[in-house]
């Protein structure tokens, strides 16, 4: 029967086509192409895969992603900085506001870091901060220089504390037991000292005050430092007036308040929360808002005498300065 040749394709459709043998009956090996023996990878002498050498595409891109990684130093190696009109990596409102947790030292150290953190760390009111927030008082003053050159200033001789005199009027004295007396402030220093153990002061410069030794309440404007006249000795400390106690005298006292914040800086009378205990002989102080005061255990003695000096800026200025000293007899 014959068959036609639809048939015998369509019987020969799914079906493999058996391999070619040889004369052994050995399957044939079929030639590898050209283009396959390219694709295959090559070996060197010791049977190890040879890295195929890159294309000049290839060779672009890579060097492209080197460029990428390296510009990760500095963003202002990279290109896209370049174009870029300012640095605005660091935002300056953040490191500002980190700064406000920064002392002084820290600032200085963050400052030198780069000219970028130099910049930024150096803004008065960043120091301004820093200032009212290391010498605890409640507020900044108005102030004739910068606050960073204040900072440095007021840290480097400060030893109690600093305060603030709103008023141009203070009360020194150098009684703290029993009730204050504030003396009439028509009669002279000497005389006010006699009757009362105080005094009253006028013409104060307003401002941010620093307390420095204890065993001589000193105390200064904080801008006293930086003034050429204090620096190179024009300005110098003038007596007002001094008290002699002649007898035994327990502790050596001296205290200065802001007139107008009296009863504020009440609680300095209350000497058992601050003086320590009876044996303590080092010298003690305390630090309000608006008054400073110190005290001294005394050993037996035949008395002392308590001086009271003012340092005014020039021979018609404000008073600067103010110190109480005694002196055993």
């Amino acid at each position: 029967m014959k068959l036609r040749s639809s048939d015998v394709q369509a019987a020969n459709r799914g079906k493999r086509k058996a391999p070619e043998g040889d004369e052994n009956g050995r399957g044939k090996r079929r030639s590898v192409r050209i283009d396959e023996q390219k694709k295959a990878p090559q070996k060197d002498d010791n049977g190890r895969g040879k890295k195929r050498p890159a294309t000049s595409n290839e060779q672009k891109k890579g060097k492209k992603i080197l460029r990428g990684i390296h510009s990760c130093v500095s963003p202002r190696c990279s290109a896209y900085t370049r174009r870029r009109p300012s640095f605005s990596w660091f935002e300056q409102d953040a490191w500002t506001y980190i700064s406000r947790f920064l002392d002084g030292k820290s600032l200085v150290m963050l400052g030198a870091t780069s000219k970028w953190f130099h910049k930024t760390v150096m803004e008065d009111s960043i120091w301004r901060f820093a200032c009212v927030r290391d010498l605890q008082v409640p507020k900044p003053c108005p102030v004739s220089s910068t606050w960073i050159k204040l900072y440095a200033s007021a840290f480097d001789w400060m030893r109690i504390g600093a305060f603030t005199l709103d008023s141009r009027m203070s009360l020194l004295t150098e009684n703290l037991r029993g009730q204050l007396r504030v003396p009439r402030v028509q009669g002279t220093i000497e005389q006010m000292l006699q009757s009362t153990g105080s005094c009253i002061i006028k013409d104060i410069k307003s401002g941010i005050w620093i307390a420095g030794t204890m065993q001589t309440l000193d105390t200064r404007h904080i801008e006293l430092f930086l003034n050429e006249e204090y620096k190179d000795g024009s300005w110098d400390y003038n007596l007002i007036g001094s008290h002699k106690l002649e007898k035994d005298t327990s502790a050596a006292c001296g205290a200065i308040f802001d007139l107008k914040h009296l009863k504020a800086s009440s609680g300095i009378f209350h000497l058992k929360s601050w003086i320590g205990e009876p044996d303590d002989s080092q010298p003690k102080a305390v630090v309000t808002t608006h008054a400073v005061a110190v005290h001294t255990r005394l050993q037996k003695n035949e008395g002392i005498l308590v001086k009271y000096q003012t340092m005014k800026a020039g021979s018609d200025g404000d008073i600067v300065a103010i110190r109480i000293s005694q002196q055993l007899l």
